[in-house]
């Protein structure tokens, strides 16, 4: 088990399908921001894919800007998971040993039926709000009014709250979740892996609107996730309050080599998926 800021650990990185760029943006409300965009080698002229904000845990937080910003592209290798996804058919070496028998067979047979198509990931600095919910709506804020318009004008993707998705990790899967429901309209699916709600579970409810637009949403939790607890106490609330979601449990730590295995994996193959409006596996 580790802890939510344990620095990340170095190793030779694996290849990667996706050509990473840095954005930088001017001084605002959050301060200093950076996003890397990442983008599918070789993508086509005039084709559009999927946008997927993507958002990176604790410990590249407190990295800072300049770093944390590339921790989904370095310190989780999430170009490898694609590169993954696009082979055929998928390996067992790519889950870095965190996937059950049951679950890989899953995969593997879907991918095999509907091959991974692809998205286009923004992943932005993820500020520490853990205990900060006005700094939280204000990087929500952040996103709506100034990441997602420039995404929109700038890369191939597809318009559309439906073929927009956030989602994340640990505290970037908390965040996810609040940024998630509280922008409907810029968001059609939500997501988030391991998120930190511990005691923050009405906090992610609350930022629920009634009658607002419904959204595809799901949670998953780890076999040695030691927020495994919490994220049960906030799927327990969400169905008891009938927000209908997907909840799913899979093998793994909370920790580094799941996010550059299995949970970059799981994190793409459902985006793919859900904003394409296609089921889940």
């Amino acid at each position: 088990m580790v802890s939510l800021g344990q620095p990340r650990p170095t190793s030779p990185a694996r290849p990667s399908s996706l050509v990473a760029r840095e954005w930088r943006f001017a001084d605002g409300e959050l301060g200093p921001m950076r996003a890397v965009v990442m983008t599918p080698r070789g993508l086509p002229s005039g084709v559009r894919l999927p946008l997927l904000i993507a958002l990176h845990g604790l410990g590249e937080s407190l990295r800072g800007v300049a770093a944390g910003a590339w921790g989904w592209a370095r310190d989780y290798e999430l170009g490898a998971s694609e590169r993954a996804l696009r082979a055929s058919p998928l390996s067992r070496e790519a889950f870095l040993g965190y996937v059950t028998e049951p679950r890989f067979r899953r995969l593997r047979a879907d991918l095999a039926a509907r091959p991974y198509a692809g998205l286009v990931v923004v992943a932005p600095y993820t500020p520490n709000v853990m205990d900060d919910p006005a700094r939280a709506d204000a990087f929500s804020r952040w996103l709506a009014s100034t990441l997602l318009p420039r995404a929109r004008a700038e890369l191939p993707v597809l318009s559309g709250r439906e073929h927009t998705g956030v989602d994340g990790v640990s505290l970037g899967g908390l965040l996810a979740l609040e940024v998630g429901f509280s922008q409907p309209g810029e968001f059609g699916v939500v997501g988030a892996l391991q998120p930190a709600v511990r005691g923050r579970v009405e906090r992610v409810l609350a930022r629920r609107r009634a009658g607002a637009p419904s959204q595809r949403i799901r949670l998953l939790t780890t076999s040695r996730d030691f927020l495994r607890p919490d994220v049960f106490a906030l799927h327990r609330a969400m169905t008891s309050r009938r927000i209908a979601h997907d909840f799913v449990d899979v093998s793994g730590p909370h920790d580094y080599p799941f996010n550059r295995g299995a949970g970059g994996i799981e994190m793409l193959l459902f985006h793919d998926r859900a904003l394409r409006g296609m089921p889940a596996e």
